[in-house]
């Protein structure tokens, strides 16, 4: 039966013109069908011999042959209607409700065709009428036919478990790998030699000039190296933690445009400590600085913002740029940046880059408020 569902779930893929895909579901259901027909016959034959009854073999393969065959084309209504209600929060006691309704249909649907084959098929104790034979099968069939459509669904069900875990573990693996991938786009930002030469540059002019400030600016950098080669694992860092990194990136950068640049962090004490991705911020801040700052020739000023509202935590990185061209085709960081939020909280996330009305623009992710470890959520 788990195989049945299998087929079942995958048939709401494109099926190829030439029906391989039907086809194939199709000899899975009869095949499971035919062994269940099997196994009763050799159940009902054997047990005959024991009681000295006589009973064919081969009568007894077909009645229950019979009997399959009504199931085997009930199943993949069965199949469909787990896909479309399956017994799980929050709707369990609805889809409960129309299964209930459904195992009592189908039964009878059987009953009703098999009652119909039995005067041909031979079948024990085949009244003269369709309506006797259908009477006698309801009254003593009826519930042993109940739990047939309910073992249909029980498989599906666990074979919708099954596929669900392993989706889960694939998609952890792909969330390592999209971590992994973030370091090494911040590293390779940050290490980049022109960026390593600038802000040595700014803090060799600075030994001259200001030697505390050179100093701050190298603990600064070390600071941020260290963060950036850090070996941790987790996928998620407190907002504190993120805006820390964010702001020893931002100083660097400040020292180095000088008057040109400003920023603000306006974040409330109270969200800092919410989950977020780690590393989300900085490829939004780079982009404004790099896209935004670099291109325009007078100051400019990037804000960072973050709020909470309501079951959500709101994240914003602002800039007074020259904004998105026409046709803008999507950066690498803000790709990734797309595809981890995706990973990492399925639908319940919102990642949205637009220009703003007052010039220059706007970055802003929407993540469910969250201060205790993640949880990897299903598809």
């Amino acid at each position: 039966m788990a195989q049945l569902a299998r087929e079942e779930h995958e048939g709401a893929r494109p099926v190829v013109e030439n029906g391989s895909g039907i086809g194939r579901r199709g000899v899975a259901i009869l095949a499971a069908w035919t062994l269940v027909a099997m196994l009763f016959a050799g159940q009902a034959w054997f047990a005959a011999q024991v009681r000295g009854e006589p009973l064919a073999w081969a009568r007894a393969s077909v009645i229950w042959l019979v009997w399959a065959a009504v199931w085997a084309a009930l199943t993949p209504i069965a199949l469909r209607l787990e896909a479309r209600f399956p017994l799980q929060r929050p709707r369990f006691l609805g889809a409960l409700a129309v299964h209930g309704v459904a195992s009592a249909a189908c039964a009878l649907v059987n009953l009703a065709l098999f009652a119909l084959a039995a005067p041909v098929i031979g079948a024990t104790h085949a009244e003269p009428t369709w309506l006797g034979t259908f009477s006698r099968l309801l009254g003593t069939t009826l519930l042993l036919n109940l739990p047939v459509y309910w073992l249909i669904v029980a498989a599906a069900h666990v074979e919708r478990l099954v596929r669900n875990a392993r989706e889960k573990d694939r998609r952890q693996l792909r969330l390592e790998a999209q971590l992994a991938d973030a370091r090494l786009q911040t590293l390779r930002t940050q290490l980049q030699p022109h960026f390593l030469f600038n802000a040595l540059n700014t803090i060799s002019v600075l030994m001259h000039e200001n030697v505390d400030s050179a100093d701050r600016i190298l603990l600064q950098l070390s600071a941020l190296l260290r963060r950036s080669l850090d070996s941790t694992d987790a996928h998620e860092v407190t907002l504190g933690e993120e805006i820390g990194f964010l702001e020893n990136y931002l100083e660097i950068e400040q020292a180095r445009f000088g008057g040109r640049l400003s920023y603000r962090v306006l974040i409330p004490d109270h969200v800092l400590e919410a989950r977020v991705p780690n590393l989300i911020l900085q490829p939004l801040v780079e982009n404004a600085l790099r896209h935004g700052l670099a291109t325009r020739a007078g100051p400019g000023h990037v804000e960072i913002k973050a709020d909470r509202q309501g079951d959500s935590l709101l994240l914003c990185v602002v800039d007074d740029g020259r904004g998105l061209p026409p046709a803008t085709t999507e950066r690498v960081g803000l790709a990734n940046t797309r595809a981890r939020l995706r990973l990492l909280y399925a639908d319940r996330q919102r990642f949205d880059v637009r220009n703003s009305a007052d010039g220059g623009v706007i970055a802003e992710i929407e993540l469910p408020w969250r201060t205790g470890p993640m949880t990897i959520t299903g598809p």
